[in-house]
């Protein structure tokens, strides 16, 4: 089973890739950037640019295999501008975001806004996979989705188009656009759009995206998977219950050990997490101006990594309402000092 850090806009970036394959090691198989959005102006944003740009890939000593760009796009014609960039920077890989639920990326007709509109996906899948299939000028092909925008019946015709084409790997979100994170993962759902894109014909690899926030999650939502499960044609175990892999987010934001955990390894230390979270000030020291707006990057950690710490509310306060470096670290340096620090933080399934 292979696991990999889901794309978050604004968090996934490559301080937080670095420093996280430096303290926690080689757990995760592959980390997804950001979406690169790509206009209609074949140019990139200089910060998205910066992201990917090979000598910020400093942890990784075969970034193009364990590092997937992920672009968003409205498109076909922008899409292939933009994966043919990746390969000129040595990306193997690309991902192609249908997935993502917010209004201002719905109502540009990209990410899940392309759910909802079948014909135009199929046509721009068409035009993706004519262009690049067979060509070297562009990298591998994957795609992020949800099971459908406002209904999981939807799942059923999306699959019949995705298995269509020569997909690498099928990263489902076990939710619609509608649900956005939130409510239980429709892990039932899930397996009847597995079922149809592998009677479809589709051979890509199916990767489970949604809610693995800890290793009892992991486990409930792996029996959940399993069950009725046909595994008599799996002779090499890689496709174990369906699935090759698993993407997590917010599960990795709040416990940055949990993929080690996951692989038979050491629950979070409160030291390495200290030194995590110090590493990650310097790093985005170094490209963010002034200590707050580098402390207002860190509170969007913090939002998820206080539950390692009993009885904390006081500490917090003072953590988000610091306004310097010194400020900061004091801060910080009083909750691993005064509060119990928790190492799992297991949630309810």
């Amino acid at each position: 089973m292979n696991f990999y850090y889901a794309p978050m806009e604004g968090i996934t970036l490559y301080p937080l890739r670095n420093i996280h394959r430096k303290v926690f090691g080689e757990g995760v198989d592959r980390y997804y950037t950001p979406f690169l959005t790509a206009s209609h102006t074949h140019h990139f944003k200089n910060r998205e640019k910066k992201d990917v740009l090979p000598d910020r890939n400093i942890s990784f000593d075969n970034y193009e295999e364990e590092i997937v760009p992920q672009i968003m796009a409205a498109n076909a014609g922008n899409f292939l501008w933009a994966a043919q960039e990746m390969k000129k920077l040595g990306y193997k890989r690309v991902n192609l975001n249908l997935g993502c639920p917010a209004p201002t990326v719905v109502n540009r007709h990209k990410g899940a806004g392309l759910l909802c509109d079948t014909p135009y996906l199929d046509a721009m899948l068409d035009g993706i996979f004519n262009e690049a299939e067979g060509k070297d000028i562009y990298p591998e092909i994957s795609l992020k989705t949800r099971l459908g925008f406002t209904d999981p019946s939807e799942a059923e015709e999306l699959m019949r188009i995705y298995a269509s084409y020569p997909l690498k790997e099928l990263i489902i979100h076990a939710r619609v656009r509608e649900d956005y994170y939130s409510g239980s993962p429709r892990l039932e759902d899930f397996k009847r759009a597995v079922a149809t894109y592998r009677k479809c014909g589709g051979g890509a690899d199916i990767c489970y995206n949604g809610d693995v926030t800890s290793a009892k999650s992991f486990e409930y939502i792996y029996k959940e998977l399993c069950t009725g499960a046909d595994k008599a044609s799996e002779t090499d175990g890689s496709k174990t219950c369906g699935i090759t892999s698993v993407m997590i987010g917010r599960g990795l934001l709040s416990d940055p050990s949990l993929v080690r955990q996951l692989k038979g390894g050491e629950a979070l230390s409160a030291e390495e997490l200290r030194t995590y979270l110090k590493c990650l000030y310097e790093d985005y020291a170094q490209f963010i101006p002034e200590d707050r707006n580098v402390i207002f990057k860190l509170l969007e950690h913090w939002t998820f990594l206080y539950r390692h710490f009993a009885s904390c509310d006081r500490h917090l306060k003072a953590i988000r309402k610091s306004r310097s470096r010194a400020e900061y670290h004091a801060a910080v340096n009083n909750i691993f000092a005064e509060c119990e620090f928790v190492p799992v933080t297991d949630s309810s399934c």
